[in-house]
């Protein structure tokens, strides 16, 4: 290889680096290869003799390996340099992109010193890639790297900070000790030391066989990174550096986080990404498995928390808001997990029923509801929503643990079992029944006759005006009764409850401002009034779009047959 080819070949390989500084990665991993326990990084700054302000940065990295002797030296070390000696010539042959990548700072001189088997070399390696090589009396242990750069004295700062990012992005999870020390200020010497161990917290699994540790974790956001002997080989999302296991999991890998340290990944020449090749088919495969073993705790943890205290005697003092906050978080995650437990989910007792404080599988939430709608609230016997709480288990209708925040992963409930959700606080109510006023009764009774015409649904409809209990607005034109109690009747307001069900008897509040609306209408124009009522109804509870004339025309063939005129 000629001198030209050579600096090519060096300028090439140096561009490749995402950061001047990312070389440090690559000492790092020569003092790993070396079997050296500790690497020390310091960064100083000598005034220089020039007189124009400008400071000779030394950056200075040295590790306790085995070193290097000369054979290694001139077999590996020096490869794609060319000695300022004619008759030391080490060109030929390959190389190694570790030593080189040093050159992506910039450095006016490199000066390696190293020792191994009893010989201790030093080589000085100058701007143009030329190098001078000497052999030392002094015996020395390790390698020691120094970099020599000339700049303004400003830029120590930002010298000092690239390092040590460079190190923590790179070095954090190494397997030996690690430190950096900026001599250029009055900054402690730091340790640059991680661990994945709170990865996902309790929501976490690990794998550990021979040199391959794999862990995973449910958390937001999606992290994985890619590690071999603890050197980050790559980071990002699990959709960029494990795209086989993202098509697998579908949106479970969106709260995803995966730590994999194994010898079977490898990288480009440049370390700029890692090879998509059989050992990384086969890592993807052992984090499958970690995800299916993971994904069991989520829902082990998640049937726990739903039969927290169940049926024990000190029920409502053990649900309270950390109950909540728990079951709620795991929740949240196993809406993710939705695709991955298929038809499994509906047996899986990991619902929390408020009524009786007991824990519930999706199909017995789904037999008790019979098509009514998911109720949830986040109160107890003693809460805001007790008095409705204490309804529903009067009559048995089930009602699941939520809160208003909780809405996103009840809706993936609700959607399987094709019925609405609401909160309990919209959902339940009380109506007194009561004489209908002269005035609004024969509206109402017009009303009922037009809808039982429309058929399906609605054949068998009655619809009742009557006192609803409570000083706030309904939340729904009509509810559907529920049970009857004496005087007193439970009701369920909910349209989405309506649109998906029609209840035998729909009430009607006396109070409902579309009601006095259409009474006062119905004084001089009964069946213009009851056709708008009677389209109101029909669109929450129809289950499908009303025939605006067939609804007129069905309005006055009830109205003739009840007497009551035309106009």
């Amino acid at each position: 290889m000629s001198d030209t080819d050579a600096q090519a070949l060096l300028g090439r390989l140096v561009a490749q680096f995402a950061s001047p500084y990312d070389f440090l990665r690559e000492l790092v991993q020569n003092s790993l290869d070396a079997g050296s326990d500790r690497v020390e990084v310091s960064l100083d700054g000598i005034p220089s003799e020039s007189g124009d302000g400008s400071v000779v940065y030394v950056l200075t990295i040295a590790d306790t390996g085995s070193g290097m002797d000369e054979a290694i030296i001139d077999g590996g070390l020096t490869r794609l340099f060319a000695s300022t000696k004619a008759d030391d010539r080490t060109m030929a042959g390959g190389f190694g992109i570790g030593f080189v990548s040093v050159f992506a700072w910039q450095p006016e001189a490199v000066l390696v010193q190293t020792g191994r088997a009893g010989e201790s070399w030093e080589v000085l390696f100058y701007g143009d890639r030329r190098f001078d090589k000497r052999r030392l009396e002094v015996p020395l242990e390790g390698t020691t790297i120094t970099l020599m750069r000339r700049g303004p004295a400003r830029e120590g700062v930002r010298i000092a900070e690239a390092v040590r990012d460079s190190l923590w992005r790179w070095c954090r999870y190494c397997r030996l000790e690690i430190t950096f020390e900026d001599l250029t200020s009055d900054a402690p010497l730091e340790l640059i030391q991680d661990s994945p161990d709170d990865l996902g917290g309790e929501l976490s699994h690990q794998d550990i066989a021979g040199d391959h540790t794999i862990r995973v974790g449910f958390a937001v956001p999606s992290r994985a990174l890619l590690l071999r002997r603890g050197l980050i080989l790559a980071e990002g999302s699990v959709r960029e550096l494990l795209p086989g296991l993202a098509e697998e999991l579908g949106d479970g890998c969106e709260h995803l986080q995966v730590w994999v340290d194994s010898p079977s990944l490898r990288t480009t020449l440049a370390r700029d990404k890692v090879v998509l090749d059989g050992g990384h088919e086969q890592i993807q495969a052992k984090v499958s498995a970690a995800v299916a073993a993971l994904r069991q705790r989520l829902v082990d943890a998640l049937i726990a928390s739903a039969g927290a205290g169940a049926r024990g005697p000190e029920v409502a003092a053990r649900w309270g808001q950390a109950e909540q906050r728990r079951y709620a978080f795991l929740h949240g995650h196993l809406a993710a997990e939705r695709r991955s437990l298929g038809a499994r989910l509906a047996s899986l007792p990991v619902l929390r029923e408020r009524t009786a404080e007991r824990p519930f599988t999706p199909a017995q939430l789904g037999e008790a509801l019979a098509g009514r709608p998911l109720v949830f609230t986040n109160s107890g016997p003693d809460g805001e929503d007790g008095a409705a709480l204490g309804m529903a288990r009067a009559i048995g209708y089930p009602v699941v643990a939520g809160e208003e925040g909780d809405r996103p992963w009840l809706a993936g409930f609700a959607d399987d079992l094709g019925v609405g959700l609401v909160s309990l606080a919209d959902a339940l109510g009380e109506v007194v029944a009561a004489a209908p006023e002269p005035s609004i009764e024969p509206l109402r009774a017009l009303t009922e006759a037009t809808l039982r015409g429309l058929g399906g649904r609605l054949a068998g409809l009655r619809l009742a005006v009557g006192e609803f209990a409570g000083d706030r607005t309904p939340p729904a034109l009509v509810a559907g009764e529920l049970a009857r109690g004496g005087d007193r009747i439970v009701v369920l307001h909910s349209v989405e409850a309506l649109a998906n069900r029609a209840p035998e008897t729909l009430w009607i509040d006396a109070d409902e401002p579309l009601l006095r609306v259409v009474a006062k209408a119905g004084e001089a124009t009964p069946i213009a009034a009851v056709i708008c009522l009677a389209a109101a109804i029909a669109g929450l509870v129809g289950g499908g779009e009303v025939d605006p004339e067939a609804l007129a025309e069905g309005v006055r063939r009830r109205a003739a047959e009840l007497g009551m005129g035309s106009s």
